[in-house]
């Protein structure tokens, strides 16, 4: 034997092979850099992306979401907007839509915003809340194809009245309705809850 150990020379060649990968590494990252240390921005939709949360952050927060509100007045003003398309000779001077936004859209929208609300009370454990949001989403969107408002319903009875009965009717809508997204909240608040 000649004392060389051929595992221990492949275990060094692997080792100079991911050091020598982790210099390239930071030598690029180094290098993307400006002077100061700020990442130079790879194109003009970078700048314009990075901007445009400032600008927007404080009129979001002043106005509240559009979905919430359901102003008359804002969706009158969205639906004004004109379309523009993606040619380059197409005018884009203001404010526009790149495709237009019709009263279904709005009313996704609505729609969207009023389960997000129901997600944030039954996170607060709110069941009254709850049942507030359900019965506006009852009134304002009655066609229900996953049925999440009987969901949201039974979540709300838990949390309001957990008993036998708001028990019984978690069990019921987690047997019979194995697509609804909101099943593992009612296994979780109803039927695992103690």
């Amino acid at each position: 034997m000649d004392g060389d150990d051929p595992v221990r020379s492949t275990r060094g060649r692997w080792f100079v092979a991911a050091l020598i990968v982790l210099g390239a590494a930071l030598y690029v990252v180094h290098r993307s850099r400006e002077p100061d240390g700020r990442r130079l921005p790879s194109s003009r939709q970078e700048t314009s992306r990075e901007e445009a949360p400032r600008e927007g952050a404080s009129r979001r927060a002043s106005a509240g979401p559009p979905a919430v509100l359901g102003s008359t007045a804002l969706a009158a003003a969205v639906l004004d907007l004109p379309v523009i398309g993606p040619s380059p000779d197409d005018r884009h001077d203001g404010p526009a839509h790149p495709h237009p936004i019709t009263p279904r859209h709005l009313e996704i929208q609505h729609e969207n915003g009023l389960i997000a609300l129901l997600n944030d009370a039954m996170s607060a454990r709110n069941g009254a809340r709850m049942r507030e949001l359900v019965h506006e989403v009852r009134r304002t969107h009655p066609r229900d194809s996953d049925p999440l408002q009987d969901g949201y319903e039974i979540i709300a009875g838990c949390l309001e009245a957990p008993g036998e009965a708001s028990r019984a009717a978690a069990a019921g809508y987690y047997a019979e309705h194995r697509a609804s997204t909101v099943r593992r909240f009612v296994r979780t608040l109803c039927l695992e809850a103690r």
